[in-house]
């Protein structure tokens, strides 16, 4: 499994709300750092986001409890099966790549 060491963080309550929208492409993934860990306040949509890309959901030991490929533009409300406190939004199809799966603990501890 190969999981990505450089992301542009979305740490603030700003870059939070914006993500991937009005984008037109992005090289490195993009770490959510939410306030707490919970399932309704870690879900996503992809208003104004132009390109499939997948989601990844973390609990705040940084083991995957959800992982969503392909989402499409304009989808309404993504909301992970468990609480997550991290999501990491990349390339479509880049889970599939990196092996990424429920059970995987992908944050060290320079995040979490």
């Amino acid at each position: 499994m190969s999981f990505p060491n450089e992301f542009e963080l979305a740490d603030t309550t700003s870059k939070r709300m914006r993500g991937l929208m009005f984008r037109i492409n992005f090289e490195k993934p993009l770490l959510f750092i939410m306030p707490k860990e919970s399932r309704e306040s870690s879900a996503i949509h992809s208003f104004f986001v132009f390109f499939p890309f997948d989601a990844v959901f973390l609990n705040s030991k940084g083991v995957v409890v959800d992982v969503r490929e392909r989402i499409r533009p304009f989808s309404l409300r993504i909301t992970p099966k468990k609480p997550a406190k991290y999501i990491v939004e990349m390339k479509a199809g880049e889970a599939a790549r990196s092996g990424i799966k429920v059970g995987s603990k992908l944050l060290n501890s320079a995040y979490i």
